[in-house]
């Protein structure tokens, strides 16, 4: 767990600021809501955030496994609602992530494969691209004290 940490702030150059049904979600439509590749980035905050709190509160003992893996399948419903333009580095890095980490209804069972080998194999492409675009992903720890 620890060591997933490490992965991510390294990753991130140690940016961290300060009774349902199983059915997968539906796709976000192009005409939701307009798209760049710097609000895409911006927006997957939003899972590193989910994923960075529940991870530390894990790991401190702080929170059970079973609210660790429900924290886990709402980042991976995040993930697959996140705009992307459908072009570039951005939106292949995110569709290469939502393929490590397919959508969990909630309701279902599970963890997720958010943190998998898949997952963190997929994720540097998305840092790049991202930085590349001119959006740096961050993250916001707001758990323990």
């Amino acid at each position: 767990m620890r060591r997933r940490h490490l992965i991510a702030f390294a990753l991130l150059g140690g940016t961290a600021l300060a009774g349902c049904s199983s059915s997968t979600p539906p796709e976000p439509s192009a005409s939701d809501a307009v798209s760049t590749d710097a609000t895409t980035c911006e927006a997957f905050g939003d899972v590193l955030t989910i994923t960075f709190n529940a991870d530390i509160a894990l790991g401190e003992g702080r929170m059970q496994q079973q609210e660790h893996a429900g924290w886990h399948r709402l980042a991976t419903r995040v993930l697959h609602r996140l705009p992307t333009t459908g072009d570039g580095a951005v939106s292949d890095a995110i569709a290469a992530l939502r393929e490590a980490a397919p959508p969990i209804a909630s309701g279902a069972g599970g963890a997720g494969q958010v943190g998998s080998d898949a997952w963190n194999e997929a994720f540097p492409a998305l840092m790049t691209a991202c930085e590349d675009a001119g959006s740096a992903l961050a993250s916001e720890g707001f758990t323990g004290g």
